[in-house]
């Protein structure tokens, strides 16, 4: 048989040290590292340390994780879910049964909550580690001392008060040029739009444009994708009320920021029948105002657009003055009032006929068109 193997590569000095490094747990989009170390700058024992990949393909320099996950004594065996925002490890640090017990801890934005003990019967007052969940949260595999030099794997069901809220689904594409089809590796974005904060980012492969992303059930969330000299791109994932399980392919295709090129602007909300930005609206146009002053030349038109309910007159000016909406937060950040111009075209252009409900819904939007 031949050997497939591939010559192994050192994830090098930032993550690496002339100590002890191991156990590592990767993130099931491939770019967070978390691994048990004992070199300098810890609490004290073995710690839970991170890394990420950075845009150069390189694992930037490795965090300690601190308190409340690390103690003075020692902490071993973390494993990320595939949500990306539970943490399982082995502590002799925390309170607990005695020995190792198991932990989860869940992010919560950039900080992790206090580890929770998961209890009796799985902790005992001999050793447990290496715990290993199901994706759907409802399964785990662990290792449990059976006595001196020797332990066995076994599995559980993990009770409902433990089992994971957010439960991860893996978002997938590529992102391309949109006349050349030439892949490009752009900086692909999570947002959640309740808390504004960034969830996870990752670039698209230079060679096939190809991402992998995953976004976490239970909330809302904006997904962008930048590249220097094109008009940047959104998308929009509802994941508040329901879990998404399957996997989803988004294929994003991006246009060089020139005269004509325009994008759907697809995380602006308004409550029906009305024209003031709802709170979730920030983080879209924040987006915005940080595109526009990277590239001070770019003069842009904003567009409202209504379905066909509702007399001609009325759409049009619900539509101009969501427009307006918009155009005034991006003044209100410092965008000049040159730069920016609003129109209303009430069900004047409609993406999709108005015979559904869904069609209806999609027709309803804010545009951007660069007009420079």
């Amino acid at each position: 048989m031949g050997n497939d193997w591939s010559e192994p590569k050192n994830l090098g000095a930032g993550v690496n040290t002339s100590g002890w490094e191991a156990q590592p747990s990767l993130s099931s989009d491939g770019n967070e590292l978390y691994f048990v170390s004992e070199r300098k700058g810890g609490l004290g024992g073995y710690d839970i340390w991170y890394s990420r990949k950075g845009e150069n393909e390189n694992w930037t320099k490795a965090v300690n994780l601190g308190a409340p996950i690390n103690t003075p004594f020692d902490e071993i065996a973390p494993y990320i879910h595939v949500n990306n925002q539970n943490l399982y490890f082995a502590s002799n640090g925390l309170p607990g049964f005695g020995s190792y017990d198991i932990y989860v801890s869940e992010k919560n934005g950039a900080n992790w909550q206090s580890p929770q003990n998961m209890g009796a019967p799985l902790n005992d007052f001999d050793d447990q580690y290496s715990f290993t969940v199901t994706s759907n949260g409802k399964f785990a595999y662990y290792s449990k001392e059976q006595g001196r030099d020797h332990s066995q794997i076994f599995t559980t069901p993990i009770p409902e008060e433990f089992q994971v809220y957010r439960k991860g689904n893996v978002v997938s594409g590529q992102v391309l040029d949109a006349l050349t089809k030439k892949p490009l590796k752009a900086k692909v974005e999570v947002m959640e739009l309740s808390s504004n904060t960034a969830i996870t980012s990752v670039f698209s492969d230079s060679i096939t444009g190809n991402y992998l992303i995953v976004v976490p059930s239970r909330s809302e969330y904006a997904l962008f994708v930048n590249e220097p000299g094109y008009l940047f791109a959104s998308r929009n994932f509802n994941y508040a009320d329901v879990d998404v399980t399957e996997a989803v392919q988004v294929n994003i295709e991006l246009f060089q920021s020139g005269q004509n090129s325009s994008i759907i602007l697809e995380n602006i909300f308004f409550e029906t029948n009305q024209f003031e930005l709802l709170g979730k609206s920030t983080t879209e146009l924040d987006h915005l105002v940080n595109y526009l002053q990277e590239d001070p030349s770019i003069r842009i038109e904003i567009s409202g657009h209504t379905d066909n309910e509702g007399s001609d007159s009325y759409n049009q000016q619900l539509s101009l003055k969501r427009a307006n909406s918009v155009g005034n937060y991006l003044r209100s950040k410092g965008i000049g009032q040159n730069r920016v111009v609003e129109k209303g075209y009430g069900s004047k252009k409609p993406l999709l006929s108005n015979d559904s409900k869904a069609n209806r819904q999609k027709n309803r939007r804010i545009e951007l068109l660069i007009i420079k």
